[in-house]
């Protein structure tokens, strides 16, 4: 009997340890369509939706497609926890954008930087909803 339990404690321990293990992906709360409301000072919201993927490139990356209305448009940006965040990227030479944000629940806030060919800056929020 005391061998049977010293075999049961065992494989209790093991089953724990290796659930424990178990590697979470924090891109699955970013993955699916949202609706977006772009916000920039002066000018009317802009609404227009966006995907986001898991990118094969990198195990944090995700493709968000259709980020600034432009269906056309994708770019990667990285994933920590509820933290996302967009590097410098060029969209056909006609502008550059760089930005961050944050997840909380189904609601993903950014913020970009957006500057033009011609050097003009834009300042933009970007309210997501999932659907």
């Amino acid at each position: 009997m005391k061998k049977l339990f010293s075999i049961l404690a065992v494989m209790l321990v093991a089953v724990v340890l290796l659930s424990a293990c178990k590697k979470v992906d924090d891109r699955d709360e970013y993955i699916g369509t949202f609706k977006a409301i772009e916000k920039e000072l002066g000018w009317e919201d802009y609404h227009y939706n966006i995907s986001i993927s898991k990118s094969s490139a990198n195990d944090n990356d995700v493709i968000i497609t259709g980020l600034f209305g432009e269906p056309s448009l994708s770019c990667y940006a990285t994933v920590n926890g509820t933290s996302i965040t967009i590097p410098l990227q060029t969209f056909n030479n006609v502008f550059t954008f760089t930005g961050s944000g944050r997840r909380n629940g189904n609601m993903l806030n950014l913020s970009a930087q957006i500057t033009a060919s011609g050097g003009g800056i834009s300042n933009v929020t970007i309210d997501c909803t999932k659907l």
